[in-house]
C-alpha cells in the first residue's frame, strides 16, 4: 500500500473510533462530555477547614476570569489581612478531560490599600460534560511588586474542588 493511502487510513480509522487529542505526540481518547472546557462554573473550594464559593470562566482562546467569597475587595479581616482583586490567567486542555490552569490575583493592604503582593494558584482538574471535579491546586501569596521576583513566598497549601457548569436551562 502506498504511504500516502495508508496516513489517510489510519487518520480514517482513528476518526471514526471517536475524539482524540494529540499531546507530547500520544494519541489520548476523550469521551464527547469531556471536549468542551469552556464556560462558567460555580464551584465549591475547600482549603483547609475553610469552604468558599467560586465562580470560575474558561474563556475560548485560554484564557480564565476568576472570583470568589474569600478574597475579593472586601476580603480584609484579621486572619487575612489582605484585599484581592479578581482573578485572571490561563487554561488549556490536558488528557482525557483535565485542564491545566494559573491564575493571579492582585493582593492589596486592607488598611493602606497598598499593593503588596499576588495571590496565584497553579491547578488541575477533570471537566467532565458540565462538572467539575478532582482539583489538585499550589496556592501561593508572593509577596513584592514583581510577579516574576518576588521578596516572599508564602504557601497556602493545597486545596480541592467540585463544581457544575452554569447553563441556560
Amino acid at each position: 500500500m502506498k504511504k500516502k493511502n495508508l496516513v489517510s487510513l489510519v487518520l480514517i480509522s482513528i476518526l471514526g473510533a471517536g475524539v482524540y487529542t494529540l499531546i507530547a505526540g500520544e494519541a489520548a481518547a476523550t469521551s464527547p462530555s469531556s471536549r468542551k472546557s469552556e464556560g462558567t462554573f460555580i464551584i465549591t473550594v475547600t482549603a483547609g477547614e475553610s469552604t468558599f464559593q467560586e465562580l470560575l470562566t474558561l474563556h475560548e482562546g485560554g484564557t480564565i476570569s476568576e472570583t470568589n467569597t474569600t478574597i475579593h475587595a472586601n476580603s480584609a479581616s484579621e486572619f487575612f489581612p489582605f484585599n484581592g482583586s479578581d482573578g485572571y490567567g490561563a487554561w488549556e486542555r490536558g488528557f482525557g478531560g483535565t485542564v491545566v490552569l494559573k491564575f493571579v490575583k492582585l493582593l492589596f493592604d486592607g488598611e493602606t490599600n497598598a499593593h503588596v503582593g499576588y495571590l496565584v494558584v497553579d491547578a488541575t482538574a477533570i471537566i467532565d460534560g458540565d462538572d467539575f471535579t478532582n482539583l489538585e491546586s499550589d496556592v501561593n501569596i508572593l509577596i513584592g511588586p514583581d510577579l516574576f521576583d518576588p521578596l516572599e513566598i508564602i504557601p497556602l497549601g493545597p486545596t480541592d474542588a467540585v463544581g457544575r457548569r452554569i447553563t441556560v436551562e
